[in-house]
């Protein structure tokens, strides 16, 4: 059921992208892309079926480029770089948490966003995500990883 999550994952990260920030992927991976520095991260928490976060890495312009996108402006402040990040984090998750609840009917809580500059990064995490998805564009690279906390394959809907 991994491949399902990996697939809903990358589904939803880039539908997201493409109709919210009229951002499209890249077919690989560049050279320059493979070492560029953490810029920015965003995380949205959630608790219910499953308990867990999902995380957006920002790495490139990529931070700059979805604000200036979203909002059409091409100066974004440093808050307004933030709350975008944190908007599509937040959007993905509510995607992706539906397709990992172990009962259809039980609900869920979606936390506020979170976002951090690369002044300000949260420790880094110690466990490993249950999928990670890597996705490159003209101007940065964005790395999605979800962690759940005592997953259970067995619990997930079938549909």
């Amino acid at each position: 059921m991994k491949k399902k999550i990996d697939d809903v994952l990358k589904e939803s990260a880039v539908k997201t992208f493409e109709d919210i920030c009229y951002m499209y992927l890249e077919p690989e991976l560049k050279d320059s892309q493979k070492n560029m520095p953490l810029d920015a991260m965003a995380e949205v928490k959630f608790k219910g079926a499953f308990n867990g976060k999902l995380t957006i890495e920002s790495r490139g312009d990529l931070y700059s480029a979805v604000a200036a996108n979203m909002l059409s402006h091409d100066h974004p402040s440093a808050q307004q770089k933030k709350d975008a990040l944190g908007e599509i984090a937040n959007i993905i998750c509510g995607n992706i948490v539906p397709s990992i609840a172990h009962r259809k009917g039980l609900g869920y809580k979606i936390e506020s966003p979170l976002s951090f500059d690369k002044d300000h990064l949260p420790k880094e995490e110690t466990i490993k995500p249950l999928v990670e998805v890597t996705l490159n564009f003209n101007r940065g690279r964005a790395d999605i990883k979800l962690f759940v906390e005592n997953y259970n394959p067995a619990q997930e809907i079938k549909d």
